[in-house]
């Protein structure tokens, strides 16, 4: 009973640690809300609090997320008791004597600093400046601890569901198209737009069967659909059909390939994957939210995630001269310099197949096509670390479609032509792809219309 108990508290506590991760503030409301009721409650129901011997999920959690709370409290009371002669004065000069509880008291007293520092004599606002960061890395601390937890999570889900690639059906067959036919990648926004829009589908209709091109698809694309409303679904299906033939790219060994397939065949091997394609969902959330605590210079809206937003090319060629001389030393606290963000960044590229001068440089070569889509893969996590066109932490949703975003571009290079909608999705494109020497083109629904008419033109 303790082990079920123990996934209850466990969960509960999880809660909690998040809002004081989104809101710190919130503290001295959470310690009055149900949710701490229920926590405390449910702790007290505990017999034994050790780990069983079955190592059960409810134990192991349980102990993870206990301890995590527990550091951040005491580094808490450490911070206090170390800052004992200024905690005293500050608790004299903002009537907070009677505060018992030493989390409570730390939020106080740095939730309104410029306040703070207003009433207390020149000789402590250092000190309470020293303290308030001292307890801003408590809060970062279990910030970090929190989200690699839940990554770690993640991975266990992940793995969790490695028998999959077993059951799968796969039953589509190789496929090859006539030399000199154009191949255009669709993404699910343009088949939605084509099943919905009549006219739309007569003018592609009528290109694909004057002019002989493909327009193909990944299962990926399945997986955007599969996220919209269910009733829409059979239609959406009956469009991928329409428009592709059921002609999509997958992996096959070392290699990509054009094959066809029954679309509900694909379908289902999609449905069998969800729950592993939402934990790897998961997994890009954590790992940004991690990110963002972990490396706030480059965190969305930072300094330097301004520059590379306004002109990455740019950011790059000023980066170029510090490339020579990596090994020199560097302020720990330097987070702008561009020399200071060379070694920073270099770091960041150290376990990739890539290096950071490979980049600035703009040129990366694949070696074959399992490590161009090793290489698509990792500079879109590079992408996502400097935040370069990502979405506001606050649209999970979209950063869970930008997991099948990546997926998207890890195919479309076989394409001549992706056709998006999605400004973010063609930037970030259009950079990876020029850095590795893909040639395909981004064109969104109105450039495709321009080149149909050009087509049709040609052959009067």
């Amino acid at each position: 009973m303790d082990c079920i108990i123990k996934i209850g508290f466990s969960l509960a506590l999880k809660g909690i640690i998040q809002k004081l991760v989104d809101n710190a503030q919130s503290y001295n409301i959470l310690v009055r809300s149900d949710e701490w009721r229920v926590a405390v409650n449910l702790e007290a129901k505990i017999n034994n609090k050790r780990v069983c011997e079955d190592l059960c999920p409810g134990c192991l959690e349980f102990e993870r997320t206990a301890k995590m709370f527990v550091d951040f409290t005491q580094s808490i009371s450490r911070t206090n008791d170390k800052n004992e002669n200024l905690i005293n004065k500050l608790r004299s000069t903002f009537l907070l004597s009677e505060e018992k509880d030493p989390v409570s008291l730390a939020m106080d007293l740095i939730a309104a600093p410029i306040y703070v520092k207003s009433k207390i004599e020149k000789d402590n606002i250092e000190k309470f400046e020293d303290y308030a960061r001292e307890i801003q890395g408590a809060i970062y601390a279990l910030a970090l601890d929190h989200y690699l937890h839940e990554q770690a999570k993640c991975s266990g889900r992940l793995l969790s569901h490695g028998e999959l690639e077993q059951k799968q059906v796969i039953s589509y067959e190789r496929i090859t198209i006539l030399e000199g036919q154009k191949i255009f990648y669709a993404d699910q926004n343009f088949i939605s737009k084509y099943g919905s829009d009549s006219n739309l589908k007569i003018q592609v209709d009528n290109f694909k069967s004057r002019v002989g091109c493909n327009f193909i698809f990944s299962p990926y694309v399945i997986e955007d659909g599969i996220k919209m409303n269910r009733v829409r679904l059979k239609e959406y299906l009956e469009s991928v059909e329409s428009l592709t033939d059921c002609i999509m790219l997958v992996r096959s060994g070392e290699t990509l390939t054009l094959a066809k397939e029954d679309i509900h065949k694909t379908f289902n091997r999609v449905i069998l994957w969800r729950d592993a394609t939402r934990a790897a969902e998961d997994q890009k959330i954590f790992k940004m939210l991690y990110n963002h605590w972990g490396y706030s210079h480059f965190s969305r809206g930072s300094k330097f995630s301004k520059r590379a937003n306004d002109n990455i090319i740019e950011l790059f060629e000023s980066l170029r001269p510090h490339l020579i001389d990596m090994d020199h030393e560097i302020e720990f606290d330097d987070f702008e310099s561009d020399p200071a963000l060379c070694v920073r960044l270099n770091a960041y590229t150290i376990e990739k197949s890539f290096t950071l001068h490979d980049l600035v440089s703009l040129q990366i070569t694949p070696e074959n096509d399992l490590h161009r889509i090793e290489l698509i893969d990792e500079l879109c996590d590079f992408l996502d670390f400097i935040n370069y066109k990502t979405e506001a932490l606050s649209e999970q949703d979209k950063i869970r479609s930008s997991l099948q975003d990546a997926e998207h571009l890890k195919h479309a290079w076989l394409a001549d032509y992706f056709i998006t909608d999605d400004k973010r999705l063609r930037a970030r494109g259009e950079l990876i792809y020029s850095v590795i020497g893909v040639k395909t083109k981004f064109i969104n629904r109105g450039e495709l219309k321009g080149l149909m008419i050009n087509a049709l033109q040609n052959q009067q």
